[in-house]
């Protein structure tokens, strides 16, 4: 999927509505004060002192990234901008980037946050989620948040890929699927960091332990209160991937959300993790890096962050691999016999097996925009449609507060873009429906 971000788009977007002022280099490093030099700025006809004041500025690179001042002074001899606020950071001999702007940078980029919805669903970002668990006697799911109410497209039943079998999991040969214990509270091969416990679920046959995933066991953790808590395999010869992307996936029950997360750590750094669990049952929690200055281990798991409750969520069956290798997916066999209803899938004369998950495709909100690095799925002509639908919104927000010849002005602005997000042929295709009548 294509993506563009917003260090991209707002200048973009700035000159698309006339507030794009320019793109210049420090000429000497910002020091821990309250003035940006650029020599550049009288070299592009900024001659006049006080010409800038303001205006915006956006630091694009160093330590001050993504900061936005207001500018209250400009003194052309010497090309210094003075900002709003307090000292920034110094960049010691590091010269920095940025980027002057007639309006607020952080308003323009709230606008496209907002247009992003505005558009939808003529702009969309296509949602594959893998959270869902086939359940035996159980036709009622719930619709997952990333897609929009009434955009769910297709559905499909895939296997479940086992974690002991599957030969590229660089973790295959220990205790990946939680079915060797040395005692009911302590797993072979993982290391418990301030878990409260760990303890042996045990599967049973009438009825079935739905606590475990797969196989005869899986692992309770108990988290206390106000702790952050890790449990992690140590990579056999892990010193071998070094320099690769390391992918770790792993099935959790939990119906606590945002707390739990797929965890991978290089050598004894920080912890690196991937999005938080939903709460929402059983969901595959995933996580990519690069060992790039590995020097003596990979260790993969999970991680828990801190909160006032205390929690029990399940685990079972790790995947972890490395280099062209990646965790399995499986294209599935499509599901026909199905409805949305409010908040849920009602799936038709199907009922969950042993081995089976459920993917959901569907159309959700383009990503919202925070950070110069961040990133939205459109390119191209669809961003015409979307800096289209934010000018729009950007005069229509204050046009009942001008007087008249603002009014006027911003009234005509406002029907201009209106128009061209109206004729925009910037809009994606819809996605394809399957989907059966019952």
């Amino acid at each position: 999927m294509a993506t563009t971000t917003l260090d991209t788009m707002l200048p973009q977007f700035g000159r698309y509505i006339g507030a794009f002022i320019g793109s210049f280099n420090t000429t000497t490093a910002i020091a821990a004060n309250t003035s940006v030099v650029s020599t550049e700025l009288t070299d592009s006809g900024f001659n006049n002192d006080d010409a800038l004041i303001d205006t915006f500025i956006k630091i694009t690179s160093a330590n001050n990234d993504d900061t936005v001042r207001r500018v209250t002074d400009y003194t052309a001899s010497s090309g210094t901008i003075t900002v709003s606020g307090t000292a920034l950071t110094s960049d010691s001999s590091t010269q920095a980037t940025f980027e002057l702007y007639r309006y607020d940078p952080n308003q323009l980029r709230d606008t496209l946050n907002d247009a992003r919805i505005e558009t939808f669903p003529r702009l969309y970002k296509h949602v594959e989620d893998r959270t869902l668990t086939l359940q035996k006697s159980q036709n009622r799911y719930a619709r997952p948040t990333s897609i929009r109410q009434g955009f769910v497209r297709q559905i499909f039943q895939e296997p479940r890929y086992d974690a002991k079998t599957f030969e590229n999991n660089i973790v295959g040969s220990l205790n990946c699927d939680f079915e060797t214990w040395t005692d009911s509270t302590t797993p072979a091969d993982w290391v418990n960091s301030n878990f409260t416990s760990i303890t042996q679920e045990v599967e049973t046959n009438a009825p079935d332990n739905w606590m475990v995933f797969d196989g005869t066991s899986s692992a309770q953790f108990q988290v206390a209160a106000s702790s952050v808590n890790t449990a992690l395999l140590t990579v056999p010869s892990g010193t071998n991937y070094k320099g690769e992307e390391i992918n770790v996936g792993i099935w959790v029950y939990s119906k606590t959300a945002s707390r739990v997360s797929a965890a991978i750590q290089i050598d004894s750094d920080t912890i690196s993790t991937g999005s938080t669990h939903t709460g929402n049952g059983w969901e595959r929690l995933t996580h990519s890096t690069v060992a790039t200055d590995l020097n003596t281990s990979i260790k993969v798991g999970l991680h828990v962050t801190s909160d006032s409750d205390a929690f029990v969520f399940y685990a079972d069956e790790i995947i972890a691999t490395a280099g062209q290798s990646e965790i399995p997916i499986s294209l599935g066999t499509p599901i026909l016999g199905w409805r949305e209803e409010v908040d849920n899938i009602l799936i038709h004369g199907l009922r969950g097996s042993d081995n089976m998950n459920i993917r959901v495709r569907g159309m959700g909100f383009l990503s919202e925009l925070s950070t110069g690095s961040s990133t939205m799925e459109i390119e191209g002509d669809q961003l015409r449609l979307l800096y289209a639908t934010a000018a729009m919104l950007w005069f229509q927000q204050d046009i009942d507060q001008l007087d008249d010849t603002e009014f006027q002005i911003a009234q005509r602005r406002f029907g201009h873009f209106r128009n061209m997000a109206n004729a925009s042929t910037g809009s994606m295709a819809p996605m394809a429906l399957y989907k059966g009548v019952y």
